[in-house]
């Protein structure tokens, strides 16, 4: 019997896919983990903490998009790769459409990053300029970070260090503090893994697009080693704050 074609999805569910959802919690974690210790110090401003969240996932849908168009010119997403669908690889979407969906989350991410400098400092614009640089850097650029084995690396700075302290800051005004540090570091880990599974799922498509990911560079049996290493290390950090 003849199997009927798979129903080609509605360009609604291909925008929530090119946002790649799943991974919004990622980019979400850092900053809650921060509003939730700094409002466990005493009360926190109302306007700052939605500003903050309204970045975070915007920053994160940038660097989602970013990364597919990058990886799309690279040839790096074919058919064969696995996981989530790709609309721009596969077709369903055209890079036109994808570059519009960019500049308007970087849109979204200006506005709401310009507004948080207007409450609280202004050298947090070399902070907002880092972090634009980084979602290029990651895949684009002279020397792309991912495609080089520094993915890991960028992922612990971006969505570890970077929005935990920064948005703590924003709340409370202050960075020296250990606990913050401890959990921007957990954090960090944290995300890394998330890194370490997608690269392990990846690897060979990965090396043949010349992608030089630290699991292509040091071999799939590295990956279980290094998950296990972040996440005890993770879970090492984070014990003494709940415990």
């Amino acid at each position: 019997m003849q199997q009927s074609a798979s129903p080609t999805p509605s360009k609604l569910s291909l925008w929530i896919g090119l946002t790649r959802p799943k991974t919004l919690f990622s980019g979400l974690s850092s900053v809650l983990g921060a509003i939730f210790y700094a409002a466990s110090l005493g009360a926190i401003d109302v306007l700052r903490t939605l500003l903050l969240l309204v970045v975070a996932v915007a920053a994160q849908i940038a660097s989602n998009i970013a990364n597919d168009l990058i990886d799309h010119r690279k040839g790096a997403d074919t058919d064969e790769r696995k996981g989530p669908l790709r609309p721009l690889s596969r077709g369903l979407i055209s890079e036109r459409e994808v570059r519009l969906a960019l500049y308007l989350s970087l849109a979204v991410l200006l506005t709401s990053g310009l507004s948080l400098i207007a409450l609280s400092s202004w050298w947090l614009l070399l902070v907002g300029l880092a972090v634009v640089l980084g979602v290029f850097a990651y895949s684009g650029g002279p020397y792309p970070l991912s495609y080089h084995g520094w993915g890991d690396a960028a992922v612990l700075v971006f969505f570890g260090w970077v929005p935990t302290v920064t948005s703590f800051y924003i709340l409370r005004g202050y960075v020296l503090d250990q606990t913050l540090w401890q959990l921007a570091t957990a954090i960090g880990l944290s995300s890394v893994n998330i890194l370490v599974v997608n690269n392990y799922r990846d690897v060979a498509e990965d090396s043949k697009a010349g992608k030089r990911t630290l699991i292509v560079r040091m071999g799939q049996d590295f990956a279980p080693r290094l998950y296990l290493t972040c996440g005890l290390l993770s879970m090492g950090l984070l014990y003494p704050i709940y415990s």
